[in-house]
């Protein structure tokens, strides 16, 4: 009878709330939508691929939609004007986060840069990250580390390709970004010879990370009802779950910095620079603050370029006359007697356009880390609540026919003229918006483009892709797996065969 009760409570609740937000909406003039359903709003109009869905309802609603989810009242933004209203124009009014389950379990209570609210907290962590770890000068300074990563991914694919395995770049691709990061942020590499006492445990926390992804950006009740019934949300004991495995991995590697750090002596890496300023990491908010710093970077900084790089090749691979180009490219301007460096970026404009037109087809997140406003605004003439939920949907941005001509074909040639040429990825054109724009933009932007170039360059120069057992392209699964981070459903798998000369390759 208490559940009964409580049931009929909480309906009681869900649709009052229904009721005066509809008594509101003859007040206020808020943004066209599809009719929704009590209590549920228009959940039930998502599917598997929430990207889709949004950009389906935009073709019919608009590129400016108010929906509802459950409680919770949302913005959708579908193309580059509405992007940039929103990004830009009123930049400071949607430079909030709202409430993600994975915010409060994994990155501490909301401490880390990329889900704390737009505040004096998420101001400090952005500036010391800014500053102490993305700037040109430092990310230049790990140039070695990116090549040093670099040379034992492309040993271990000469390798493959000599006993004629199928390789799954994804696993390469993992094993390269994430020892960039790690030696980055904590001077060691997890994986390769270098690491294989640690190989265990840091793929143990790979997994834990791809899990809380995939958890991240699926359907968490929690997020959309009053916070006094989060307890009936499934995924809280999961994630509670992770979150302790998680932490067990980062207390250990904070635990080995202690040991040797001296406050006084020149840091050997970020964690240094992070016990630095966080009182050693005394105090149990200081020791979440470290963490919060190290949960965010270390998914930020590898999955969306893995996942970019594993698009790009299988793009490439249904489409050879573009990685014919490509290699042509490379061989002129690099030519054949060594691996690509970062000094030969410039150079390689056709290699641009294909990164570009796989962030178009394929952003590495298809809905950007959702936005809140924090007060009531107006965007182009409609009224926007206080507390709304705002999703830029740049899937649909990057395949509207009213922006791109025949959207959905891969076609690097279109960023080399017409209106594509020129076009930059670093959130100032609204077309093209793979890491945002304003001043929740992704702060590791320059960085991860650096990591993207380097290993795409050297897998297409140094070596030439086949489909397993001579499939074409039409083998190749396209689907996405959908979770905060926009990975290929089925992991690409292919057969690569050195295209150099032997000793090309020892001059990464």
């Amino acid at each position: 009878m208490e559940l009964f009760d409580l049931a009929l409570y909480l309906g009681l609740i869900l649709l009052a709330g229904a009721l005066w937000r509809q008594y509101r909406s003859f007040k206020v003039r808020l943004p066209p939508g599809p009719r929704g359903l009590p209590l549920i709003g228009h959940l039930h109009l998502l599917s598997t691929l929430p990207h889709r869905s949004l950009q389906k309802l935009s073709q019919a609603h608009g590129p400016l939609m108010h929906l509802r989810f459950g409680t919770v009242p949302v913005i959708v933004a579908s193309s580059p004007a509405m992007a940039k209203e929103v990004l830009k124009t009123h930049d400071l009014a949607f430079a909030s986060r709202p409430y993600l389950l994975v915010g409060e379990y994994a990155a501490y209570n909301f401490h880390n840069i990329g889900l704390a609210p737009y505040g004096d907290h998420w101001k400090m962590m952005r500036k010391l990250c800014s500053t102490e770890l993305f700037t040109a000068k430092r990310i230049d300074s790990f140039s070695w580390v990116r090549v040093e990563e670099l040379s034992g991914m492309v040993s271990g694919l000469l390798a493959k390709s000599a006993s004629k395995e199928v390789v799954q770049i994804k696993s390469f691709l993992t094993d390269f970004t994430f020892n960039v990061m790690t030696r980055i942020l904590m001077d060691r590499a997890f994986f390769g010879p270098a690491g294989a006492d640690s190989q265990g445990k840091a793929r143990e926390f790979r997994g834990i990370v791809e899990e809380i992804l995939q958890v991240a950006g699926s359907f968490n009740v929690s997020e959309y009802i009053p916070s006094a019934f989060k307890w009936i949300d499934w995924n809280i004991p999961r994630f509670k779950r992770l979150h302790a495995r998680q932490d067990r991995f980062l207390q250990e590697i904070i635990d080995e910095h202690k040991v040797g750090h001296d406050a006084l002596a020149k840091p050997r890496d970020f964690i240094d620079i992070l016990l630095s300023y966080f009182n050693h990491g005394d105090s149990r908010t200081d020791l979440d603050n470290i963490k919060a710093v190290l949960s965010d970077l270390l998914p930020g900084g590898t999955d969306t370029s893995i996942t970019t790089v594993e698009w790009i090749l299988a793009e490439l691979l249904r489409n050879p006359l573009a990685l014919k180009k490509a290699q042509d490219e490379l061989d002129t301007v690099v030519g054949k007697d060594r691996m690509v460096n970062e000094s030969d970026f410039p150079k390689l404009h056709y290699l641009h356009a294909i990164i570009k037109e796989t962030f178009r087809l394929h952003p590495p997140i298809a809905l950007l880390v959702p936005h809140m406003s924090r007060y009531e605004c107006k965007v182009a003439g409609y009224d926007v609540p206080k507390g709304a939920t705002t999703l830029v949907n740049v899937y649909a941005i990057g395949r509207d026919p009213t922006v791109w001509e025949d959207p959905t074909r891969f076609s690097p040639e279109r960023f080399l003229e017409g209106a594509g040429k020129g076009m930059d990825v670093r959130g100032q054109d609204f077309e093209l918006l793979p890491f945002g724009s304003g001043r929740r933009s992704c702060p590791g932007l320059q960085l991860g483009l650096k990591t993207v170039e380097l290993a795409l360059s050297n897998l297409v120069h140094g070596f030439d892709w086949s489909f397993p057992n001579g499939g074409g392209g039409k083998d190749a699964s396209m689907d996405e797996a959908f979770g905060l981070v926009n990975w290929m459903a089925t992991p690409l798998r292919a057969v690569v065969a050195p295209r150099l000369p032997p000793h090309a390759y020892e001059k990464v």
